[in-house]
Formats: structure tokens, sequence, C-alpha cells
């Protein structure tokens, strides 16, 4: 069982916000889902189209499936060939062309799910937003609230450590969560040597699956407002210990 269809499995049994978000983390980061494709007859194997659901209602969508035997729900020839593609693919098949595509579904007989044309709009800006590396920057006047985190990321902890092993050069990391005006983020403020925008540039690729909802914004120690941040904090990562 996929790590997706083990959070449709939970949303049909006990549903709630938090686990919606953990599921669309996983759909829109990692994972990867199954589809029947027809290939034309003229030797192309990188030209091909995905059949498609219509629903009784007419409306148009695009099944995707987390594994070998959801797919074989829909009763299609098992001679017909499939094709394995993520977030990044569905959404530009719907989104970067014209179409009348409602939107994805997952899983559409069985436990199902469905994120609607202008949802995935959304969540893919989101993402793209999220790729980004945001080095925090405090404009005038502006409220923020920073605490130590409710629930601690391990996994991105763990990442993050392993890349700054690598590197070499960084003292301490420190992780909080951090509230605007605008969004809530994790703030990693980080004590190091060398070139901010490279190192900024590997931690965030090192950390970008494991943010759950959140973005990340890194500061560096010697900015004032990030010393004052951390002066009752710990930090997770001490390589000078």
């Amino acid at each position: 069982m996929t790590k997706v269809s083990e959070f449709l499995e939970k949303m049909y049994e006990e549903p709630s916000q938090e686990l919606e978000n953990e599921m669309l983390e996983e759909i829109i980061m990692k994972a990867n889902f199954l589809s029947y494709i027809n290939r034309p007859d003229n030797g192309k194997t990188d030209v091909f189209s995905i059949n498609m659901l219509l629903t009784d209602d007419k409306k148009l969508y695009l099944p995707v499936f987390t594994d070998v035997e959801e797919l074989a729900k829909w009763g299609i020839p098992e001679e017909m060939d499939t094709i394995e593609l993520n977030f990044d693919n569905y959404s530009e098949i719907i989104l970067d062309h014209p179409h009348d595509i409602e939107g994805l579904v997952i899983n559409p007989f069985g436990k199902s799910y469905i994120i609607s044309e202008e949802w995935l709009s959304e969540l893919r800006t989101m993402k793209e937003e999220r790729l980004k590396v945001r080095e925090l920057k405090i404009p005038v006047n502006s409220k923020i609230l920073l605490s130590e985190p409710e629930r601690f990321p391990t996994m991105l902890a763990e990442e993050v450590t392993k890349c700054c092993d690598e590197i070499g050069t960084i003292n301490r990391l420190w992780l909080l969560e951090m509230t605007t005006e605008k969004d809530e983020s994790w703030l990693l403020v980080v004590d190091f040597k060398g070139d901010k925008n490279e190192i900024f540039r590997e931690i965030n690729d090192a950390a970008r699956n494991y943010l759950g909802m959140r973005y990340l914004d890194m500061i560096a120690y010697d900015d004032e407002f990030a010393k004052k941040s951390v002066e009752n904090h710990k930090p997770f990562y001490d390589k000078i210990k």
C-alpha cells in the first residue's frame, strides 16, 4: 500500500484538516501515480494521450491511481499501456493546455480524492513559492510571532543536519515556528561561514520535501533580529559542542 493510499484509508475513517494537509504534502512533493495511456501507431514513444474519465453529469476528470490494484478497478484491458507521473506532470497536463478538464481524481473507483482545476492551480503556485530560497526580510512594524515547534519536524531536521555536515562550514542551527500577517513558516537561523547564497540554496534543496504545509525562511545568525529570536532557544544542530 502506498503512502497516499494509507492517508486515504485514514481520511475515510476519521477525516481531519491535519491529516488532509499531510496527505497533500505527500501528493504534491513526493508521490507518483499511474495512468492508462494511448500511444499512436507512428513509432513515437514520447507521444501519448491519457485516458480521461467522464462522470454521469458529463464532467471530465483526469483519473490517476496509487497502485496497480486501484488501476485494475477501471476494467480497461491489461494490454493497454500505463505511465507513472507526478504532481508536476499532471498539473501541467491540466493547467497548461486548453481543455474542459474539471480536475484530478485519485483512485476514482475506490476511496477517492478530487483536486479541482482551481485548487490544482493554487497548489502548484504554493509549491513553486515553497521551492524558492526565502531569505527572511523583516518589514518595518511587522507583527511576528516566534515559538518552539509544537511538533518538532524530525525528518526535516535530519535532512538539514546531513546537508550541514556535508557543507562543513555551519556551526549552529535553530528552528522555530514563525507566524506573520502574511503566512506561517519555519524560521531557520543559520550560524555559518562562507557564501550565504550557496549555503542557503543547499539547505533549501535538502529541506524542500520535508516542510509540511509551511514555507522555509532562513536568516543569518549575525543579524540582530536573529540573535534576539534565539536567545532563549537551544540549537538543534551544534557543531561547536
